[in-house]
């Protein structure tokens, strides 16, 4: 992974991220906090007033730096775990290191000892977290999940990819896994052909690479992510024809979303595909959706990239749809 940038926590979203620590870092920690400001009420007032560069309003009382320190509480007769903010880490962090810098030491020592990270409310912990991140083709392909057969949810809604074939459900599985670390999901939708994505996923996704709607009409790769190298790209479109793409004498990619068809063809150009121009189909008289279609005579080299893709990322080929692609080429 050494030749992909590696993205920290403190590169999530500050306020919509929350931090459960190691027991024995999490409890010196604050400790370090106390003992370098020199009081409770130094403390608290350090934090208030740092509070509201993230344009939080609420005061914390001593009530909560205990809760924080001890990582739970009780609360109508059961133990509750609570989780730290990700900005009361860094603010903290920047004066236990004394450096303003984000990204210093302490805060690096705080990231080496994350037991899980979550998202506000009610969310399902990231366990077992791969920190740092590493911008890959595999992360930039969940974009393209995103704005095919995915969804993410807005305020309370859930945030979900549906996919019925139960490879490419899998594979999409893998993929956040590969990518985050191990989380929880109802299994009974699992079943059903529906996943639901944690939303700290969602929420950095959003933050990091400022995600437009993914609603069906409103969706778009925004230009940052169009501005990828090749091999990112690759990854996107194949995983946008794993969801609305069909494999025959041509590769036929479909939306009813005009922009966002645009954008996955300009893709599909820039990955060195010969593209043909965007037509609408029609069923029963009536306007049905946009499609484009990828000429046969890219086959070999669109199989060929995705063998080389994914020698180093397993998910980031066609899922159960790789085999009709081997066949033609065979």
């Amino acid at each position: 992974m050494s030749k992909y940038k590696q993205i920290h926590i403190w590169e999530f979203h500050p306020t919509l991220t929350f931090i459960g620590l190691k027991k024995e870092f999490r409890e010196s920690y604050f400790k370090k906090l106390k003992q370098v400001i020199g009081s409770r009420q130094g403390v608290l007032d350090y934090l208030n007033k740092s509070s509201t560069k993230y344009g939080i309003n609420r005061k914390y009382n001593s009530g909560h730096l205990s809760h924080w320190k001890i990582g739970r509480k009780k609360d109508k007769g059961k133990i509750k775990n609570i989780n730290i903010p990700l900005w009361i880490l860094i603010e903290a962090s920047k004066r236990i290191s004394k450096s303003n810098k984000i990204d210093n030491k302490v805060m690096s020592h705080v990231e080496n000892n994350i037991k899980y990270y979550t998202g506000a409310g009610k969310s399902h912990n990231i366990t077992n977290p791969k920190l740092p991140l590493h911008l890959t083709p595999e992360m930039i392909s969940i974009i393209f999940h995103f704005v095919g057969d995915g969804h993410i949810g807005r305020k309370k809604v859930v945030s979900s990819y549906r996919q019925m074939n139960k490879v490419g459900l899998n594979n999409f599985l893998d993929k956040l896994k590969n990518i985050f670390g191990d989380f929880n999901y109802p299994e009974g939708e699992f079943k059903d052909g529906r996943l639901n994505i944690p939303k700290i996923i969602t929420e950095f996704y959003k933050h990091y690479f400022k995600l437009p709607n993914t609603n069906t009409f409103e969706a778009y790769i925004p230009d940052n992510i169009k501005k990828c190298k090749r091999e990112f790209l690759i990854a996107g479109l194949t995983s946008f024809i794993i969801d609305e793409g069909h494999i025959g004498e041509v590769i036929t990619i479909y939306s009813k979303n005009k922009r966002l068809i645009k954008d996955i063809r300009e893709i599909g150009i820039k990955c060195k595909y010969l593209c043909h121009p965007i037509r609408k189909k029609y069923a029963y008289g009536k306007f049905d959706v946009y499609r484009f279609s990828i000429s046969i005579k890219s086959y070999k080299k669109f199989y060929s990239d995705l063998i080389n893709l994914s020698e180093v990322f397993p998910t980031c080929d066609l899922a159960h749809k790789m085999e009709r692609l081997t066949k033609r080429i065979r």
